[in-house]
């Protein structure tokens, strides 16, 4: 069942965005909490940084390769939007809501997660072996 589990793509591209997630907070936090720089560009580098790492490695084990500057535009557009979804949840978050700045950075990392896999998986395709009924019926 766990292999199962992680034999899906969208598992795959959970734990590749947990990875880049983590680099992102961590990037983000030590910015924001050491040096002292804007709360959205601290967090805007750490997603940028976060957004390199998940670029490779989700070519490599989630999305058909194919051709590499398409598929890098692609991954740069919907990153684009990823950006504008996460800087809108965590001004709105901090600014409007008043959630401490971590509170904030994890809600801005779970809005776009969803959004981008599925375009991503749309445009790019998926590598075989991942895809499967289950992961099929979460699609909206």
């Amino acid at each position: 069942m766990l292999k199962r589990i992680f034999n899906l793509n969208i598992a795959k591209y959970f734990l590749i965005s947990c990875l880049a997630s983590v680099l992102d907070l961590g990037i983000s936090n030590y910015l924001y909490n050491t040096t002292r720089i804007n709360y959205l560009i601290a967090c805007n580098l750490g997603i940028a940084l976060g957004f390199l790492f998940q670029y490779f490695t989700g070519m490599k084990y989630v999305f058909k390769g194919g051709n590499r500057p398409k598929t890098f535009l692609i991954y740069i557009g919907t990153f684009a939007l990823g950006l504008l979804l996460a800087n809108t949840t965590i001004w709105t978050s901090y600014n409007i809501l008043q959630l401490s700045f971590f509170y904030s950075k994890m809600m801005s990392m779970l809005v776009p997660f969803f959004i981008t896999y599925f375009i991503r998986k749309t445009l790019l395709g998926a590598n075989k072996g991942g895809e499967s009924k289950y992961e099929n019926a979460l699609q909206i």
